[in-house]
C-alpha cells in the first residue's frame, strides 16, 4: 500500500506552479491546450491542424504562424509538461527512499513512487494534466517517429535514469538487461491502467474518475506490477541457475 511519504509526494505533485488549462489565455497556449486534448483523444495521425484550429475557433494561419507545422505543434504539446512530471517523479522517489537511509529499497516502494505524481494529477481534476497524461499513452503508437516524442524523452531522461538506478539497487542479483525489462514492464502497465481509466470515463462519464476509483486503480497497478516483476526476476534467476 502507498506509504505516508508517497502521499506527501502526491500533495507536492499538485502544488506546482503550472497554470491550470482553463487559466491560459494567450493564443499559443490556447492552441496548445486544444492540441493536447485532441492529440490525446485521437492520436497524432487522427488529428489535423485544421481540426485543432476549428476546435479552438481560430484561423488556420495562426497555427502556421506560431508553430509552423503539425510536427512542431505535437512536439511542443508533448514536451511542455515533461520537465514538471520528470521533477515530480524524482521527488516522489526521493521521498520514498529517504527513510531507508541508503538501505536497499523494495520494488513496491519504487513502483509506488513512480505512480504517485500522475495519479495525484488525475485526482486533482485538472483537465490539462488529464489530457497530457492521456497524450503520453499515445507514445507507443509513434515508435517509428522518435522525432515526435524526443521532446518528452529528452526532458524525462533524468527521471528514467534515477528509477533505473533504484530498480538496479532493489534487484542486485539480476542482469542489467532484466532491470531494463522491469522498467519497461512497469511503464507499460502504467500506460495500460491509464488507458483503462480513460476508457471507463468514456463509457460512464466523468463520474468514473472519482478520487476513490482512481486510487483503487492505482492500487491494482502497484500489485500487478510488483507481482509481474517478482515473476520476471524469479524466471530470470531460474534460467541462470539451470
Amino acid at each position: 500500500m502507498p506509504s505516508s511519504t508517497t502521499h506527501a509526494a502526491s500533495r507536492r505533485a499538485t502544488a506546482n506552479n503550472e497554470p491550470r488549462a482553463t487559466a491560459r489565455s494567450t493564443t499559443p497556449e490556447r492552441i496548445l491546450d486544444t492540441a493536447e486534448r485532441l492529440f490525446a483523444m485521437h492520436g497524432y495521425f487522427g488529428t489535423s491542424i485544421r481540426d485543432i484550429m476549428q476546435s479552438c475557433g481560430m484561423e488556420l494561419s495562426l497555427a502556421r504562424y506560431h508553430f509552423g507545422s503539425k510536427d512542431a505543434l505535437f512536439q511542443q504539446a508533448i514536451g511542455r509538461r515533461a520537465a514538471v512530471i520528470s521533477r515530480q517523479v524524482i521527488e516522489s522517489l526521493e521521498a520514498e527512499l529517504a527513510p531507508l537511509q541508503g538501505k536497499r529499497p523494495d520494488v513496491e516502494a519504487i513502483v509506488t513512487a513512480l505512480s504517485a505524481p500522475a495519479f495525484a494529477h488525475l485526482k486533482s481534476g485538472d483537465p490539462g494534466w488529464r489530457n497530457y497524461l492521456r497524450l503520453l499513452t499515445q507514445i507507443g503508437c509513434l515508435l517509428e517517429r522518435p522525432d515526435l516524442t524526443a521532446p518528452f524523452y529528452d526532458q524525462y531522461a533524468p527521471a528514467a535514469a534515477r528509477y533505473h538506478d533504484a530498480f538496479a539497487k532493489a534487484l542486485p542479483r539480476v542482469t542489467r538487461e532484466t532491470v531494463e525489462l522491469v522498467q519497461h514492464f512497469v511503464e507499460s502497465v502504467f500506460h495500460l491502467v491509464l488507458n483503462e481509466l480513460y476508457a471507463q470515463e468514456a463509457r460512464s462519464g466523468a463520474k468514473a474518475l472519482t478520487t476513490a476509483h482512481i486510487e483503487r486503480m492505482r492500487t491494482y497497478l502497484i500489485r500487478f506490477a510488483v507481482g509481474g516483476i517478482e515473476a520476471m526476476v524469479s524466471s530470470a534467476s531460474a534460467q541462470r541457475g539451470s
